[in-house]
């Protein structure tokens, strides 16, 4: 569904559009705009609030040595497989 909306935009903006946007294509340019700044600032916040989160793994004192033993446990278990 389309809704038609009125907005201002500052004259300078237009004409960037107006360059950039093809023929007949304003109304898609700024939606297409709209929906990537949109998905931007709701990834942002997304991930703002990942970081505000607890930590997940609170009982790992040393993040190199866990990634290094359990790429060794990996590299056995693939043998052992025969991957």
């Amino acid at each position: 569904m389309i809704t038609r909306v009125n907005i201002s935009l500052p004259e300078e903006t237009y004409r960037m559009i107006k360059k950039l946007a093809p023929k007949r294509g304003v109304s898609r340019f700024l939606a297409e705009a709209a929906e990537e700044k949109a998905r931007s600032i709701r990834a942002r916040k997304a991930f703002e609030e990942i970081l505000a989160g607890p930590p997940a793994f609170s009982d790992i004192k040393d993040s190199v040595a866990w990634v290094r033993k359990s790429r060794r446990l990996d590299e056995k278990r693939f043998k052992r497989l025969g991957i």
